[in-house]
């Protein structure tokens, strides 16, 4: 299996490893927010640095009516010009893209970071987007699965030829080959997204998800992961509100919103009695002080994670003063607990 051996997100004697999603869309975004904001997010001491994809983006109610959407690959291009350090991650990629052009991207974005990328792969959903990109949402799990197996073989031979369903080519070659291996992350919270990410891919990274759903999706991975024989790196995304003041972190919080933000939604595991207050959220999202935050995420730490990426998209109007405070009252913090 191609990466298995290179894990930069793993969790380490120091804990977990942590990552923020960039702000590379809505009325938020800039230029400067993307580059400068991910060398602020590398000096205050993130692993790694996230971008989400689409080509017909329609931003959820909690991110305005904004339709900004800067490319996932080109953003982290340009980002890793401005850092020497952090992953560069995607969360997720949308199967939009013709497999040959994904493995030529992010191999020469691996040459340009000397390494550091992770490519997370997911099923995408609605066919507007697969259909503007030329493919039928019926076929999103077969070009997912052929992407998979043609992605390693390009990164790692020449004269590659295949024959799938989807895709097939002849004798070819791509240079250059990424600097370090590229793993392959799957995105998604059903059970389904589990057998994926087991199956297909060298690490499991789930959007938004309840901490007793988050549960028992890992109890699922590590069973089908122990009788594969496999290691498959654990991460989540929480969307994360941070504040010195207590009552402006929690101020406004959609329960009802958040509690049905995911096409999963319907698979997940609700509370007893339901999602009613900001703390049904648990898993969902993290809120209040640098304390509380320390705490929420250690229990995310309980349920074996390996990385988490904190989504701080509720508040990229004040992305750059959430990052130092992340950095000088949160991140230190855990790093001192090994969390």
């Amino acid at each position: 299996m191609y990466a298995d051996d290179h894990r930069p997100l793993d969790r380490t004697e120091r804990g977990m490893t942590y990552g923020v999603l960039v702000p590379h869309f809505g009325e938020h975004c800039t230029a400067d927010r993307i580059i400068a904001g991910s060398a602020l997010a590398e000096e205050v001491g993130f692993d790694a640095v996230w971008v989400r994809d689409h080509l017909l983006w329609s931003p959820h109610g909690m991110e305005g009516n904004d339709r900004t959407f800067v490319e996932a690959v080109d953003c982290l291009s340009a980002i890793a010009a401005r850092t020497s350090r952090v992953q560069l991650g995607t969360a997720v990629l949308i199967p939009i893209r013709w497999p040959l052009k994904l493995a030529q991207d992010l191999a020469s974005l691996s040459y340009l970071a000397g390494g550091r990328v992770i490519a997370g792969l997911g099923l995408g959903s609605g066919q507007n987007e697969l259909g503007a990109a030329g493919f039928l949402r019926k076929n999103r799990k077969p070009i997912f699965v052929e992407t998979t197996e043609i992605l390693p073989q390009i990164w790692q031979q020449d004269e590659v030829s295949y024959q799938g369903r989807m895709f097939q080519f002849e004798d070819v070659t791509i240079r250059p080959k990424p600097v370090e291996p590229i793993p392959l992350w799957y995105g998604g919270t059903t059970p389904i997204s589990v057998e994926n990410a087991v199956r297909y891919c060298q690490g499991w990274m789930p959007g938004r998800i309840p901490i007793d759903t988050l549960k028992a999706r890992l109890a699922q991975l590590d069973g089908l992961a122990e009788d594969a024989g496999r290691r498959v790196t654990k991460a989540a995304v929480p969307l994360v509100r941070v504040d010195k003041n207590r009552d402006r972190a929690r101020a406004d919080i959609d329960v009802a919103a958040l509690a049905g933000s995911s096409e999963a939604s319907a698979s997940w595991i609700t509370p007893p009695g339901g999602f009613n207050t900001v703390d049904d959220l648990r898993g969902i999202v993290a809120v209040g002080e640098p304390r509380e935050i320390v705490e929420q995420i250690a229990e995310l730490a309980e349920t074996g994670l390996d990385h988490v990426t904190f989504d701080l998209r509720l508040q990229f109007d004040r992305y750059e003063e959430t990052l130092e405070l992340l950095g000088s009252d949160v991140l230190p913090e855990l790093r001192r607990n090994r969390i």
